[in-house]
């Protein structure tokens, strides 16, 4: 697995004569392909020619309104650099670092290798029936980004779209274990179910599901929801409403990170990949919440050369604009 960098790059960054040098190297992929720009000096050296690279690339390739001249490691411009190489290039360029080796070429992102740096990285279901594992190739792109940027290799989804039978089943489950933290996940809608389980706890848990399901069922004829899982196929298409398990993910992650994915999650939302992020980790469910409106992001927000313009490859064409 390639190391990276190990610390930050840049402005006010700590400039590791290694690290500087790999954000040289990878900036000159892109500059490459710009004919009217001159290829940076890879000597390790930090300098305002390097910082300039930065600030054009953060701004021109990764949409950054506010460029600053930084590389965090793991953090977004370095995903953005590193996005269309895989694992195996990865390797290959911090191998050459110590070689007096011709420089690497560019990027190839005039070939239809798009989002290459994300292959390795997957994201998978665990407790989801076949019919419900429906998310959008774009949504699970997403969610590969923020693995990206938090170092991590899996993400599990645990819930997906619901039933009102399925729906009512888990309410029950988790209410339980902590009705009190169930009445601080839900609305009105969701507490006046909840209650349904709470006045009727001496019955047969199938009972308490057909009560639970016949309320939550009322609601939606009233175009109500109790939750923004339990949509019809349709609904769902139009924005995936996603559960990522923390202690499915935690169990096959390398180098998980709570802080670190939670933190990522954080940043796409306010890129605008993610509609709405709800940390329920310290909660009964113990996961990730995110919603995701499918090709929400248009690909001429940004520049040619921006990492974005792969949106058309990530809604399964394979066309360059």
């Amino acid at each position: 697995m390639p190391k990276g960098i190990m610390r930050s790059v840049g402005k006010g960054a700590v400039n590791q004569h290694r690290d500087v040098k790999l954000i040289q190297i990878y900036l000159n992929l892109f500059i490459t392909l710009d004919t009217k720009r001159v290829k940076l000096t890879v000597d390790g050296k930090i300098g305002r020619n390097t910082i300039s690279a930065i600030e054009h690339f953060q701004k021109n390739s990764a949409g950054m309104n506010f460029p600053d001249g930084r590389v965090d490691p793991n953090g977004k411009t370095f995903r953005y650099l590193t996005l269309y190489l895989d694992e195996a290039e990865q390797n290959k360029i911090e191998a050459s670092l110590n070689e007096p080796s011709s420089p690497p070429k560019a990027i190839a992102s005039k070939d239809g290798r798009i989002l290459a740096g994300l292959s390795n990285l997957v994201v998978t279901y665990n407790g989801v029936v076949a019919s419900r594992q429906i998310v959008s190739d774009y949504s699970i792109n997403v969610i590969r980004l923020a693995l990206k940027e938090s170092g991590m290799n899996k993400a599990v989804i645990t819930s997906t779209l619901r039933t009102p039978e399925d729906q009512a089943t888990i309410m029950l489950r988790n209410a339980k274990i902590n009705l009190g933290r169930q009445y601080s996940l839900y609305g009105a809608r969701g507490d006046a179910v909840l209650k349904i389980y709470e006045n009727n706890k001496s019955k047969k848990d199938s009972e308490i599901v057909e009560l639970m399901v016949k309320k939550i069922e009322e609601y939606a004829k009233e175009g109500k929801r109790v939750s923004k899982h339990c949509v019809s196929i349709e609904d769902y298409k139009s924005l995936n409403v996603i559960d990522i398990g923390y202690n499915s993910t935690k169990s096959v992650c390398k180098n998980f990170s709570e802080s670190k994915f939670s933190n990522a999650l954080k940043s796409l939302e306010s890129e605008g990949y993610i509609e709405k992020y709800i940390d329920e980790t310290k909660k009964s469910n113990s996961c990730w919440h995110i919603e995701i409106k499918p090709n929400k992001k248009s690909v001429f927000w940004y520049n040619k050369d921006s990492i974005l313009f792969p949106v058309r490859f990530i809604n399964s064409e394979h066309i360059l604009c």
